[in-house]
């Protein structure tokens, strides 16, 4: 049998001393990714939490673009009853005159062509326009 750890062999010959250094840093090594995976597990309740939040703020502003909209219709339809009543109410209290004939009088004629002759001042002052 060959005896592995036999010195001149050409290997290194692992002490105790080397082993619990190895065993040290492996486990070192194994808390270290605990902890990577701890965190990445933290990163990963954290974007679920924020997936859900911005799930229920989509519910919320399609509710509220819902509800927008509601009120808009609403809002139009009772302008359309305000302007309809400000409209029977102007009819109702609007003061009505009977058509009226003036007497004219005889001095106060009618411009031209039945009347009196309206010219612009120019062609008043010029005599070889008249």
């Amino acid at each position: 049998m060959l005896n592995v750890f036999a010195p001149g062999s050409g290997l290194h010959r692992y002490t105790r001393i080397h082993l619990r250094h190895d065993r040290d840093a492996a486990r070192a090594e194994v808390l270290r990714l605990e902890g990577v995976i701890r965190g990445l597990d933290t990163t990963v309740i954290e974007q679920g939490e924020r997936i859900a939040q911005l799930e229920a703020n989509t519910v919320d502003v399609s509710v509220e673009r819902q509800l927008r909209l509601l009120a808009e219709e609403k809002a139009e339809g009772l302008q359309r009853q305000l302007l309809e009543l400000k409209a029977r109410v102007a009819n109702e209290h609007a003061v009505t005159v009977p058509p009226a004939v003036r007497p004219v009088d005889p001095d106060e004629q009618p411009t031209e062509p039945c009347g009196i002759n309206v010219r612009t001042l120019r062609d008043a002052l010029n005599p070889s326009a008249a």
